[in-house]
């Protein structure tokens, strides 16, 4: 239900009307509303964004719950991407609002094994049963696998690691360390206590607020914040130039090919080909150092002799000799 994909969704519907139409069920007379909604609710904000109307089929307010709550769990099954334990939150809701009488008979009506609703109402039970866990676990559920979920719940069941994890909580932001990472940053006594490891940062006059942070996430991936009406030019290029390292890092296995891309946006044919060759190694060992490669003379020279010397097709030869037949495809066939 973000913005974003809603009002994608919006344009699609103002543009191509609404392909499919959700359910609703009439509510008794006396009601606050006419209906309510079975399956469909992104389709009905998207069509008030769109400023049309919902298409929907509405059955009588006697269609049981029960049989509601399977056709809304088959739809979301197969069109929303719902994820694991998503599904588990709403077969536990369900559990407790009485629409299914236990698990079993939960399973039988949306064709899954019992095993399975049980140890999903498990894992709703445990994670969003304390204030603290569904604090961080609410806002990254619908990433959540079934094992990531399974993992998590399984490491709260000893009580010294349960409170461990409760005060490392603490000092976590909601929605800010990905579902997989969870069970690493709870219950991992060396892992960062915010979920990031700081790489880079800087602050007005030293002791104000940060102007700029560059911070690498537990997934693997990393965040760049930098507020540029607060830095000096000066500033600005030492950020620009701790960017540029961390990417190297980064791609480093991908380093040559880099360079092989870097070269050929660099240079026409026609500028190798008449170039100072002093002045073309210097080219080369440049754009090398800039993707990482710490390249001596004789590297640069062969590759400025390839610049030189290739009449016709020299990109690719450029891309397959300093970057390997991976770089370009084609050049797997010269």
């Amino acid at each position: 239900m973000d913005d974003e994909s809603l009002d994608a969704l919006a344009l699609s519907i103002r543009r191509d009307g609404q392909q499919h139409p959700g359910l609703a069920r009439r509510l008794p007379p006396g009601d606050t509303h006419l209906a309510e909604v079975i399956f469909g609710v992104r389709r009905l904000e998207a069509c008030r964004r769109a400023g049309v109307a919902w298409n929907a089929e509405v059955r009588d307010s006697s269609f049981p719950d029960a049989r509601c709550a399977t056709l809304m769990h088959g739809e979301n099954e197969w069109t929303e991407g719902i994820s694991p334990l998503e599904n588990a939150a709403q077969w536990k809701a369900m559990l407790d609002a009485g629409v299914f009488k236990n698990q079993s008979a939960l399973a039988d009506e949306i064709g899954c094994h019992r095993g399975t609703v049980s140890r999903a109402v498990r894992n709703a039970t445990v994670l969003f049963g304390d204030q603290w866990l569904a604090r961080i676990v609410q806002p990254v559920m619908h990433d959540f696998s079934g094992r990531s979920a399974d993992r998590l719940a399984e490491a709260c069941a000893d009580p010294d690691a349960y409170d461990r994890a409760r005060r490392r909580a603490e000092h976590l932001v909601p929605g800010e360390v990905p579902a997989n990472a969870l069970h690493k940053v709870l219950f991992d006594e060396n892992a960062p206590v915010g979920g990031r490891q700081t790489l880079y940062e800087r602050r007005r006059d030293g002791t104000g607020p940060v102007t700029a942070r560059i911070e690498r996430q537990l997934d693997g991936g990393w965040l760049v914040r930098v507020r540029p009406h607060q830095q000096t030019l000066a500033q600005r290029a030492e950020l620009a130039e701790q960017v540029e390292t961390l990417l190297a890092e980064e791609t480093a296995p991908a380093a040559r090919i880099r360079l092989g891309r870097r070269l050929v946006s660099l240079l026409s044919s026609e500028d190798a080909k008449d170039a100072h060759r002093a002045w073309l190694e210097g080219c080369v060992w440049t754009a090398a150092q800039t993707c990482g490669l710490k390249w001596d003379r004789w590297h640069c020279a062969a590759a400025a002799d390839i610049l030189r010397t290739q009449p016709k097709g020299w990109e690719a030869a450029i891309l397959a000799a300093v970057g390997g037949t991976e770089a370009d495809p084609s050049s797997k066939r010269r």
